[in-house]
């Protein structure tokens, strides 16, 4: 998962991807996830491999949000990992916004919220 929100309306919007390639966006006050197509298998099996191995996602502890702010997480079973970090943020673990641009470039800009 990634996703952002704060600001001036507090709003987050939180973008899923399943390890079968789907793809679903929630945005606040969303009651349902919106599908948003597949991703190809080797895609996916990357941004997995990224976040368990390069970020390490299962043992990195930071959650420093701000009035803007930036995550991506995993779940694995009812186990979620999550890491917060502001946009201004210069001390957060440089692979987490690599992480999360990876993320965001799977998006089509047609449905991107922010």
């Amino acid at each position: 998962m990634a996703g952002s929100g704060g600001g001036f309306t507090g709003f987050t919007t939180t973008y899923i991807l399943l390890d079968n390639g789907q793809l679903f966006r929630k945005h606040h006050g969303d009651t349902t996830y919106l599908p948003l197509g597949k991703q190809k298998r080797a895609l996916v099996r990357r941004f997995f491999t990224a976040a368990e191995d390069t970020c390490q996602i299962k043992t990195t502890r930071y959650d420093q949000p701000g009035n803007r702010s930036r995550f991506v997480g995993w779940q694995q079973g009812e186990q979620t990992y999550r890491v917060t970090w502001s946009v201004a943020d210069t001390a957060v673990p440089a692979a987490y916004p690599a992480l999360y641009n990876a993320f965001m470039a799977m998006i089509p800009d047609s449905v991107r919220l922010n």
